[in-house]
């Protein structure tokens, strides 16, 4: 069950955006929604002559404080008496901040495109630093969404230990709507068989078609963004790093490619 969601806001249009989602997801599942701001620390670029760092400090916090008062507004215009909602101001590193807060939930929501800077100290993004830290599932929202209408599901499936605990973090989801469930194979190893997923999920009353079997690991996300494209699916449910995230970095893989190129929301866990 879902009920207790964590959604990361800023103050940007997406922030909003992706507060209105949770907001909607909350509501259908009677569950509470925590909204968290973050107010990073002031971190001038090292390029900076030691003459301009006090004025790039300065420029930083100012726009630190214009950001959190954007997220604060979007915040106090939800509807009051719709929901139960928490405002949460946190302030330190982006990602383990939000990791720490994220103990405490069942589900967090982050935008697509968010990251912790500087990136030459944290190149992921923080939906992968989140999925890495925080022990829960991460549903990574794109800046166009807005409302969680999901109908159609994909659901990425290696036989992994991240892939299954990622299916059953989005059994909630499934359940909520019984959407049309869709998986693809990625062949890895004999643990991918796919006859005893279906069975499982029919057991939890979820009606499950096999879907198209992609032949290996490093073209998965590009043949995974073709079959969210033409199938029109409103959500991608996958493992994340089922391999070292150094290496998927250094070399590529299907996690942070899956990310970059998705245009619905995609369920994570790890």
């Amino acid at each position: 069950m879902i009920k207790d969601v964590l959604v990361h806001v800023d103050g940007t249009r997406s922030g909003q955006r992706r507060l209105n989602f949770a907001l909607a997801l909350v509501k259908e599942h009677s569950a509470h929604l925590t909204a968290a701001h973050v107010v990073p620390p002031p971190d001038a670029p090292t390029v900076f002559k030691p003459s301009m760092i006090e004025s790039a400090t300065e420029a930083q916090e100012e726009r630190g404080a214009s950001d959190a008062d954007h997220a604060r507004r979007y915040f106090d215009q939800l509807p009051a008496s719709e929901v139960l909602a928490a405002w949460l101001d946190l302030s330190g590193d982006l990602a383990p901040e939000l990791a720490k807060a994220a103990r405490y939930a069942d589900l967090v929501i982050v935008g697509q495109y968010e990251r912790q800077t500087p990136v030459e100290r944290h190149p992921l993004s923080l939906a992968e630093s989140l999925v890495l830290e925080c022990g829960r599932p991460v549903l990574v929202i794109p800046g166009h969404v807005d409302m969680p209408h999901i109908r159609r599901v994909l659901i990425a499936w290696d036989g992994s230990v991240e892939a299954v605990r990622a299916i059953h973090d989005a059994l909630p989801l499934l359940r909520q709507s019984l959407p049309v469930v869709e998986i693809a194979t990625i062949q890895e190893d004999g643990n991918a068989s796919l006859q005893p997923l279906l069975g499982h999920l029919q057991h939890h009353g979820i009606e499950v078609v096999g879907g198209p079997q992609l032949p290996e690991r490093d073209t998965a996300a590009e043949a995974l963004s073709t079959r969210l494209k033409d199938g029109r699916f409103d959500l991608l449910v996958m493992g994340a790093y089922s391999r070292p995230a150094w290496l998927e970095l250094l070399f590529g893989g299907t996690t942070p490619a899956a990310l970059m190129q998705a245009t619905v929301p995609i369920l994570i866990s790890h």
